[in-house]
């Protein structure tokens, strides 16, 4: 009975903890629906669509190619429909559920045996795509140093951002060194740890990602190329809602509003998004705009119309699973 109300309690408060962000920033002015009209117009519609669809599959495929990794056949259009299906979810049932747990539940429903590789790909598919972004934010900062080292709160956020990129390299480097792994070092810590089975398992899995170093690359240039799309897409909708911003200065907030979304504390990142964006803006533009909110809400508005299309595949399995299962 517990189980049950928490299921039903987590996302009801992550859909109101977003709803109160948004209410927020429309009362105080930071989020104005209004800029939201150039929507409307069929060119930027149809660009905007595109760049979702496009990210999407560029998503999909970075995942098949870790999957191929591990000696797994996986096809694109079917790899690419889990896709839409996970995402739709992050809209949908971002609590109990989430869309990487239900594409990695249902690609292990499709592929009986790659169970501990459906989870693990899709672990390393959420690790290597939060590495692209702060790798981009750390590379566009370093393009732009001269205006970060004038700016204070920037020079924060540049050592913060470079602490990240290198702790994930790090990471990184000791999941997939053959040195580590042949001397059991990491197994060693594991060992005396709850769950010690499962946890060496997925250890295991996520070391042999390192033994294709080719894919791995394409997998990180994917991402990079990804997170590409979403900055034109940004930057597409705020020139046409009317603002005058430099294109580096959605190359450089994109990838850490994007990781704050990233954050599982509302669905879909609706709310945290508006409020990150909202400071990051404001912070490398030193002024106050409601940019940041506008063009970010517009990427959730088209991403969610293209995960609808999730849904349906979700209604076409005949080994969907609902909710009194």
């Amino acid at each position: 009975m517990k189980s049950r109300a928490k299921k039903i309690m987590t996302p009801l408060i992550k859909a109101l903890f977003a709803l109160g962000i948004i209410y927020w920033l429309i009362k105080s002015d930071k989020l104005d629906f209004s800029s939201l009209k150039s929507l409307l117009n069929p060119v930027v519609f149809i660009s905007c669509i595109s760049l979702v669809a496009m990210n999407l599959f560029i998503v999909s495929e970075r995942w098949r190619i870790l999957l191929s990794s591990q000696n797994i056949k996986a096809l694109s259009w079917p790899t690419f429909k889990l896709t839409l299906i996970g995402n739709f979810f992050n809209f949908a049932m971002p609590g109990g559920v989430g869309g990487d747990v239900v594409k990695a539940f249902y690609f292990a429903k499709d592929h009986p045996n790659s169970r501990v590789v459906a989870l693990t790909s899709v672990l390393m598919d959420r690790v290597l795509g939060l590495f692209a972004m702060v790798l981009m934010a750390f590379i566009v900062m370093l393009v732009d140093i001269e205006h970060i080292l004038k700016t204070p709160s920037l020079f924060t956020l540049f050592i913060f951002i470079s602490s990240l990129a290198l702790g994930f390299v790090l990471s990184l480097a000791l999941v997939f060194s053959e040195f580590i792994y042949q001397k059991n070092w990491i197994r060693k810590i594991i060992s005396p740890l709850p769950l010690k089975n499962k946890l060496l398992k997925v250890y295991d899995s996520l070391h042999l990602y390192g033994q294709s170093k080719k894919k791995l690359t394409w997998v990180l240039l994917l991402s990079l190329v990804a997170q590409s799309s979403s900055v034109v897409f940004l930057a597409l909708v705020g020139k046409a809602a009317g603002f005058d911003v430099s294109i580096w200065t959605y190359f450089l907030v994109a990838p850490l509003g994007f990781m704050a979304t990233a954050i599982p504390i509302s669905p879909a990142g609706v709310g945290v998004g508006q409020a990150a964006f909202y400071f990051l803006f404001n912070l490398y533009l030193q002024k106050d705009s409601n940019i940041g909110p506008t063009v970010i809400t517009a990427f959730q508005i088209m991403t969610f119309f293209v995960s609808t299309a999730g849904a349906v595949f979700y209604l076409r399995r005949k080994d969907r699973v609902t909710s009194q299962e």
